[in-house]
């Protein structure tokens, strides 16, 4: 349940959350355009994927690959598709690769947006 700001007298309501991503999410014509979450980021549910992909490898995937032992603190979803969250889509990041990549895939920092897929 989600707790609306305010109810007909002011004081907090609870509403049923939106348990279909679509309703939340409406799917887009235009190539290239954002895609949306399957689960809210500030949400228990994707804190609690979160906990499991970085406790099961705590070290960041890209500078273990290089040799270098750095701590994960995020997890990124490899395809880029934030609604995709399969165990074997997410990916142990150090904040550093996860912005390096993030710039380079979804146009950041000047960069021209690449399509997905």
């Amino acid at each position: 349940m989600r707790i609306s700001p305010t109810g007909a007298n002011g004081t907090a309501t609870r509403r049923p959350a939106v348990a279909d991503n679509a309703a939340r999410c409406p799917p887009t014509a235009r190539p290239g355009a954002p895609q949306c979450r399957a689960l809210p980021t500030n949400g228990a549910a994707w804190r609690t994927l979160r906990e499991q992909v970085l406790r099961a490898e705590p070290l960041c995937r890209h500078c273990a690959a290089q040799g270098l032992w750095r701590a994960a603190t995020v997890v990124d979803h490899i395809d880029n598709n934030p609604g995709h969250n399969a165990p074997g889509n997410l990916q142990p990041l150090c904040a550093a690769c996860h912005n390096r990549k993030t710039a380079r895939e979804d146009g950041g920092f000047g960069n021209a947006r690449r399509p997905t897929g």
